[in-house]
């Protein structure tokens, strides 16, 4: 497919090229409507004439004449070249502004234009005037010659001018003074930074500590702990995305001053360059580029506030998901697709932030999109695992097998989903090791804390026990966590005891079944462990209970 779109995309680009070739063979010349660079419309190519910058106006010559292949010996760039350095070479003798005057003298095939003052400067050869210049402006030779006349004279005179030692030292002045005001922005901006800097910081540990609170593969294993847990884990998922939102918004915070630090620099830098006409044409550079300039801080400022539009609908739609039964699995989901979201929608703005940098580069959208093809096709030949690796977290991600907040096991490793994305899902252990796994590894997934999880107990008794003593402090200790506040909403039913399942020379197995909420099987059972001991130690009945785990994935 690569391929196809590859050979597609290269015929597409014949046809654009030669239609580009024919629109150009048929326009006139009269259209002329770009004068900033060179262009080449049928035979003729043009480019300004400058003064420290400044444009005067435009010479044209015949497209194609210049010595082997080299630009720079093109009949309109030796005529540039020529032109602004009898300009250079007039304002350098220091002319007399009172007296300077321009002549004219008309040859048959072109209008040179002289300098003179009533001092030294006698007759200098400016520039010369030809049919072909006359023609790329419309109008006359002798109107154009008369045109350029009146302006060649007042850019003269103020280029003269603003290399007086009196100016020179009033802009290198207003320099400084714009130097400081930098500066001291700088300053205040560095220390609003500072500032968002640690209230993101201070967000981070509460993140992070939230994240300890979650359940993990190894519970809390007292009374003492147990009554000290942290609320529900879907009430610190939406804590924690509400957080995460708070992040975000200081992280566009701290990136719009960023970018605000660089906007004034970039504007003082070349405020200071253009108060000097030996720097003015950077200054114009940089101009003639700020239209990429402001694509890139564009696309980098969208990028940064993206996550916080994308977070405000993730928490927009809690107020929704409350009130259905499986808020926890639709919450979870919800968090999962918001982190997913959030990386493609950053690289799809990438990719048109670079489209459009190269459209204010005028690079031609064919070029790109033959790139794009080549790109694709390595990609292909060469990336499988990476496609694979998307392909199966796009499926992991529709059929739900599991989200951020899960406890998973993958047989090879098992631990609680910290985060995902389209490749990768990233997994923390009870031993606070962070694995990451490409979701093309990924077989079977064991999940451990979705819809619901059931406790099996086997309680083992010595041989001599009452049963029905035993089995009667077993359905007390049920009723007691059913009828407790803090445990009932755990219990999604009643504990089915299967009775006795084994019987051994020295003891008796009695089998109980609990069916609870997710992540909360290991503390249920751990705390009917906790009270069924104490009611068989208060009637003397020795007791040994093993706890398993059963869950649907």
């Amino acid at each position: 497919m690569s391929l196809l779109t590859l050979i597609i995309i290269i015929n597409k680009a014949d046809l654009a090229l030669s239609q580009t070739s024919e629109k150009l063979q048929n326009n006139n010349i009269e259209n002329i409507t770009q004068v900033n660079s060179l262009t080449s419309l049928n035979n003729i190519v043009y480019k300004p004439i400058k003064i420290d910058g400044r444009e005067i106006f435009k010479v044209a010559a015949i497209a194609g004449q210049q010595i082997q292949g080299n630009s720079n010996t093109s009949p309109l760039n030796i005529r540039v070249r020529l032109y602004e350095n009898n300009l250079r070479q007039t304002i350098k003798n220091c002319f007399d502004a009172d007296t300077l005057k321009l002549t004219l003298e008309v040859r048959e095939n072109q209008t040179l234009i002289f300098a003179s003052d009533a001092e030294e400067l006698k007759n200098q050869e400016l520039i010369a005037i030809t049919d072909l210049d006359a023609q790329i402006h419309g109008i006359s030779r002798e109107d154009l010659a008369n045109q350029i006349i009146g302006f060649m004279i007042d850019a003269l005179i103020r280029a003269q001018r603003e290399r007086q030692p009196d100016y020179l030292f009033r802009q290198i002045l207003i320099s400084t003074g714009i130097i400081l005001a930098l500066i001291f922005l700088s300053f205040l901006i560095s220390i609003l930074q500072k500032y968002y800097l640690k209230k993101y910081q201070k967000l981070q540990k509460l993140i992070e500590g939230l994240k300890l609170s979650y359940p993990q593969i190894d519970e809390l294993r007292n009374q003492q702990q147990l009554s000290t847990l942290k609320p529900e884990l879907t009430l610190g998922q939406k804590q924690q995305l509400i957080w995460e939102q708070q992040q975000n918004k200081n992280s566009f915070f701290r990136s719009l001053l960023q970018v605000t630090h660089i906007i004034l620099w970039l504007c003082g830098i070349g405020w200071i360059l253009g108060n000097f006409p030996y720097s003015r044409w950077l200054q114009i550079f940089l101009v003639s580029y700020a239209m990429v300039l402001t694509t890139i801080i564009g696309t980098y400022l969208i990028i940064k506030i993206s996550p916080v539009i994308i977070n405000w609908f993730a928490i927009n739609s809690f107020q929704r998901l409350e009130t259905e039964t499986s808020v926890h699995r639709t919450v979870s989901r919800a968090i999962t697709f918001s982190h997913t979201l959030q990386g493609i929608v950053i690289f799809i703005l990438v990719c048109l932030g670079i489209l459009l940098v190269f459209q204010n580069l005028n690079i031609s959208l064919i070029i790109i999109l033959v790139g794009l093809g080549i790109i694709s096709l390595t990609v292909s030949l060469g990336g499988h695992n990476l496609v694979k690796d998307i392909i199966s977290g796009i499926l992991i991600l529709l059929e739900d097998q599991y989200a951020i907040g899960d406890i998973i096991d993958l047989d090879y490793t098992i631990g609680y989903v910290e985060d995902m994305n389209f490749r990768v899902t990233q997994l923390r252990d009870s031993g606070g090791r962070l694995s990451t796994i490409p979701h093309g590894n990924i077989s079977t997934v064991h999940n451990l804390t979705k819809d619901w999880a059931t406790i099996n107990l086997r309680i083992k008794v010595n041989l001599d026990t009452n049963l029905s003593q035993a089995l009667k402090l077993i359905k007390q200790v049920t009723n007691e966590l059913i009828n407790d506040a803090s445990w009932g909403d755990k219990i999604l039913d009643n504990a089915s005891i299967l009775a006795v399942n084994s019987v051994s020379k020295t003891e008796v197995e009695i089998t109980i079944r609990v069916k609870t909420i997710p992540r909360k099987q290991w503390n249920v059972a751990r705390e009917f462990c906790y009270r069924l001991k104490q009611n068989f130690e208060r009637e003397n009945i020795p007791v040994n209970a093993t706890i398993t785990s059963k869950y649907r994935s």
